[in-house]
């Protein structure tokens, strides 16, 4: 006989569902609603708010219920109740949500004061919980041993840590975006990855693709910085900190032979300046370690094949030396090329993009973001104004949204997406003026409209639409576009040809 009715046991697997689910997903609202109704529950996934960090009202009231539900659970099997399978199932999700906030304050400080590597004080008293919470239900397989849940627990905090401090926006794409990341790093099927995958999750590549300056390496160090990382019971100790799990590099910036050598390593007199055997950054990284190659597309062929002789058997040599030496890392790879364009045209390898491609993750422009919401580049401005100042107060955001439509304009493109904004917001503080850098269209652009003009052939609506939209493309926004040609930025919108967002659209 079942322990629960209908609607407890509803309620108990909400719990456990909540305690793994991704915290960015469409789902966890409505996992909430189930536990503690609408009116608490969050109505939409997470992203940053300004007064953030703050006490939340759902997380406190579903916190509350766990403990009481596991609570009441304990009490009925010291009196002899019986538990079937389902039951078991049920309580085993509530005891590891409960475990899991029980320790929630404990594990952020771990991340806040960046002492993971040191000797952990709580874990005692966890263990001790944990045993308590499991005396009477034995937990799921993957959680039989403390240290390991330990080490999963302090992943997820960390995953949720980095992926909502470091990815900004209130925008459907920024929250299609957090969604994404949080499966890169636990897939969307986070009972698969506990019972399966926890610690592999570094053999599937990692490729970011998205315009410059949509936050691709940002997005990198989130996944990178929340990788599991194994606990030593008896040392008290995680196996390394988090914060030397990460290691970027910039191939963009590097010669062909100094990419070989960062990647690879070098043997002494491997060629001329190398006076000493050189460790490359591949070498004796470790499952919980991350290299991120930014700006992928840039590499040569001759290194894409060393490369993907990496990843394929995750064995290298060192320049000049014959000795083998093994890769254990994950790999991140970000370009804003269109690689598409780059695989027709035989510039860059099909087969190691097919290595790199088994998890695959886009940034959004700026513009895809905004989508000519005000409020939401009001938010984005916010969070700036705050992270630069300390703080944000509605005169200061009110003073800088000035400057921007009277700067750009609200239906500026934004080219250089979010670092651009960035500047944007510094250089309205410090100056109280922004002058963006734009660089006009070729006037060879026009030339096939002139032969026409110059023959008399020239339709008048396409020589205005042509004109318009080389304008349009000079100023960067249909407002300085309409200044410059005396109309309304309305009217170049049509002329553009772009559907006219609601910014546009007249009252």
């Amino acid at each position: 006989m079942c322990m629960f009715d209908s609607e407890t046991a509803v309620r108990l697997d909400a719990i456990g569902k909540l305690g793994f689910s991704n915290p960015f997903g469409a789902a966890r609202p409505e996992l909430e609603s189930i536990i503690v109704g609408r009116d608490v529950a969050r109505s939409a996934p997470w992203s940053r708010s300004l007064d953030w960090p703050r006490s939340d009202p759902a997380i406190a009231a579903i916190t509350e219920e766990a403990e009481r539900q596991m609570a009441a659970v304990q009490a009925a099997l010291r009196h002899g109740s019986t538990l079937d399978p389902r039951d078991q199932a049920l309580i085993q999700g509530v005891a590891l949500y409960v475990l899991y906030y029980r320790y929630d304050a404990p594990f952020y400080a771990l991340i806040a004061t960046d002492a993971a590597a040191e000797k952990v004080a709580f874990y005692e008293s966890f263990v001790r919980d944990y045993e308590a919470l499991f005396a009477q239900v034995a937990p799921p397989s993957w959680a039989s041993e403390p240290a390991r849940l330990f080490a999963i627990f302090f992943q997820t905090r960390r995953a949720f840590h980095f992926v909502f401090h470091q990815i900004l926006g209130t925008s459907s794409a920024a929250s299609s975006l957090r969604e994404t990341v949080w499966e890169s790093l636990f897939t969307h099927d986070p009972w698969r990855y506990l019972a399966h995958l926890q610690g592999r999750m570094h053999e599937a590549s990692t490729l970011i693709l998205g315009p410059t300056g949509t936050g691709k390496e940002l997005v990198a160090s989130a996944i990178g910085l929340s990788s599991f990382i194994p606990f030593d019971a008896e040392r008290r100790r995680f196996a390394r900190s988090f914060r030397t799990a990460f290691h970027p590099l910039h191939l963009a910036a590097m010669s062909k032979q100094l990419i070989e050598s960062e990647l690879f390593g070098h043997k002494k007199g491997a060629f001329t300046g190398a006076i000493a055997d050189r460790m490359g950054h591949l070498e004796g990284r470790s499952a919980s370690e991350t290299i991120f190659l930014d700006e992928i597309g840039e590499l040569d062929d001759e290194i894409q094949v060393k490369l993907l002789r990496v990843l394929q058997s995750r064995t290298f040599h060192r320049l000049g030396d014959s000795e083998p030496r093994t890769f254990g890392g994950k790999v991140i790879a970000a370009t804003h090329r269109d690689l598409s364009r780059a695989l027709a045209e035989g510039r860059f390898r099909e087969d190691l993009y097919y290595r790199l491609c088994s998890d695959v993750v886009r940034t959004p422009s700026l513009h895809e973001q905004i989508a000519g919401d005000t409020e939401e580049l009001n938010h984005l401005v916010s969070v700036l104004i705050q992270r630069t100042l300390g703080t944000s107060d509605s005169k200061t955001v009110d003073e800088i949204m000035c400057g921007v439509e009277r700067s750009v304009g609200f239906d500026y493109a934004w080219p250089g997406n979010m670092r651009e904004l960035d500047q944007c917001v510094r250089n309205l503080l410090i100056h109280g003026r922004y002058l963006p850098a734009r660089q006009a269209p070729p006037t060879d652009a026009l030339e096939p409209l002139f032969r026409q003009m110059r023959a008399a052939q020239a339709d008048l609506d396409e020589v205005v639409s042509t004109y318009s939209r080389w304008v349009y493309a000079k100023e960067g926004s249909y407002s300085r576009a309409g200044q410059t040609l005396g109309i309304d930025r309305r009217t170049v919108a049509k002329h553009v040809g772009d559907t006219l967002h609601p910014l546009n659209r007249p009252e």
